[in-house]
């Protein structure tokens, strides 16, 4: 089968060739139809984000989501069928074929084009796990998105709204993707500056950017609200004003999926059931920037660097 290989350090993907897996007991062995791209494969690339499946000389298979169908289960996977569509996070997912835990297979809504469901795993696990499990976000009051336009943002934005978060806040630091951010339901902001003329106190700020974005933040939270810090396109420093913090009483959570063991990443999957009608309906969607075949996914890189991007890269890894 086809594959997107990277190596620790090397900064690329290329295309190879490799066996197609066999799934062990509780795992799935996945066609994959579409496989979406994230800032973490990026890191990976450049040595920042770890790569547990590595081969000694540090090269891999690249991807952690996917949308497809099941071809073949392994021991100990009743209820699935072969046929069965698809979308999980999973490793190796830049591939004609990957294996999945069967735990973290969700099924594909009536309607999801292969695409829309390939870029949704990876932010809608992060966004619910951060939002409700973490933030304890019950469905009343104001939430801020800083980085709205990213891939995880935009599902952000729109799961927020749809558990029922008013008003939503989403800040970007490019003026012209302000609509971008209207478009998917936020209040737009640009810039750590549009966080002083909030017209309300937040009760949640989810915070992909980290930096000094999630410093300028704090002051726009409720006394005893919740900041959850997931993201650190804008570094993994930041000088906090410890007065704020502690006089508003605020709830500082960091977060990440990267030291989760399989359990615990099952348990982040099976608290999506409830959250799939949305999706269902459509209003919870991923924005998808664009679709490359596999060959094109090496170029697709330096477009995700640039930061020109709104929402997801997806690859089409096999025809429908």
């Amino acid at each position: 089968m086809r594959v997107l290989r990277g190596r620790s350090g090397a900064g690329i993907w290329e295309v190879a060739e490799a066996a197609v897996p066999e799934p062990g007991p509780g795992e799935l062995l996945v066609r994959v139809r579409a496989a979406g791209v994230n800032r973490a494969d990026l890191l990976a690339l450049r040595g920042g984000y770890p790569v547990p499946h590595a081969a000694a000389d540090g090269s891999f298979t690249a991807g952690m989501e996917l949308a497809g169908e099941v071809v073949a289960a392994g021991p100990g996977t009743a209820g699935r069928g072969l046929g069965d569509r698809v979308f999980a996070t999973a490793a190796a997912a830049f591939a004609e074929y990957a294996v999945v835990d069967a735990r973290r297979a969700l099924a594909v809504p009536a309607g999801l084009s292969w695409t829309g469901a390939a870029a949704l795993p990876v932010a809608l696990e992060t966004v619910h796990d951060a939002l409700v499990t973490q933030a304890g976000f019950d469905g009343a009051g104001a939430v801020l998105v800083l980085g709205g336009t990213t891939g995880v943002g935009q599902v952000a934005v729109r799961l927020a709204a749809a558990l029922g978060a008013d008003p939503v806040f989403a800040t970007t630091t490019s003026p012209g993707k302000r609509d971008a951010l209207a478009a998917a339901g936020a209040h737009p902001l640009v810039g750590t500056r549009g966080l002083a003329g909030l017209p309300t106190e937040v009760d949640v700020v989810l915070d992909l950017v980290g930096g000094d974005h999630l410093a300028a933040a704090l002051p726009a939270v409720r006394i005893g609200g919740t900041v959850v810090q997931i993201g650190r396109l804008a570094g993994p420093s930041a000088t906090l004003d410890l007065n704020t913090l502690s006089f508003r009483r605020l709830h500082l959570i960091g977060t990440t999926f990267s030291v989760r063991t399989a359990d615990e990443r099952a348990a982040v999957a099976a608290a999506l059931t409830p959250v799939l009608d949305l999706v269902g309906d459509g209003r919870v969607r991923a924005t998808v920037d664009r679709v490359v075949g596999l060959e094109e996914a090496p170029a697709a890189v330096e477009h995700l660097r640039s930061g020109a991007a709104v929402g997801k890269v997806v690859i089409e890894v096999s025809g429908s």
